[in-house]
């Protein structure tokens, strides 16, 4: 037993060793009974990470051998010559090219349009630049002298979080049902503002129904 104010050796399977210095019989009964349990708890909880790793890095492995079925293949095509249409039509800007075009002094020349971006003013989607460097960029559809549109940011609050940022470009670059002749969101951003963030709630309720 480790008497109040008296010093215990504790050893490790490494061989190293460690003074506990115990006030009070109570503690010195309690270490006791707790340092047999504690090898047997170690032992377990290291298995239990390592097996948690092993069955993440299966999961991941798995993830990258399973083959895309051909409808997976077509589907992924056509979303991505959608893609390539948006910007294509559109234009885009990264956040280094729109401080420029608003001669920002800010030396972080992302600061800008982050923080547009922030207040959901803005969007951005993944695209791959001509080093194959995946990369955030801004459709030049949702600025005006490359600044934020207004309607933007009540389109991007109806839809929340609850669409991605490219189903996001596309809503906007696609024929809608609610808009006078199924028009594009795009083309009524400056002459029926209002029709578009109706659109988008109506919209943003039936995909939440």
């Amino acid at each position: 037993m480790v008497a109040r104010g008296q010093t215990a050796p504790v050893l490790s399977k490494a061989g190293h060793s460690y003074l506990l210095q115990v006030h009070g019989d109570a503690m010195s009964q309690i270490l006791e009974a707790v340092m047999p349990m504690l090898g047997s708890l170690l032992t377990q909880k290291t298995t239990k990470v390592r097996e948690q790793k092993l069955e993440d890095l299966v999961d991941f492995i798995a993830g990258q051998m399973v083959v895309p079925s051909g409808v997976d293949i077509q589907m992924a095509q056509r979303l991505a010559a959608r893609h390539a249409g948006v910007l294509n039509e559109f234009g885009f800007a990264t956040a280094e090219q729109l401080a420029d075009a608003n001669h920002s002094r800010a030396t972080n020349r992302n600061a800008l349009a982050d923080n547009w971006k922030k207040r959901r003013q803005v969007f951005t989607v993944r695209h791959r630049d001509e080093s194959g460097r995946r990369r955030e960029v801004y459709p030049l559809f949702q600025f005006e002298d490359h600044k934020p549109i207004k309607v933007v940011h009540p389109v991007l609050e109806a839809f929340g979080e609850h669409k991605s940022p490219w189903k996001i470009a596309l809503w906007f670059t696609s024929n809608n049902g609610w808009l006078p002749g199924q028009a594009r969101p795009v083309d009524l951003l400056q002459s029926a503002p209002d029709a578009v963030v109706q659109a988008a709630r109506r919209d943003a309720a039936a995909s939440a129904a």
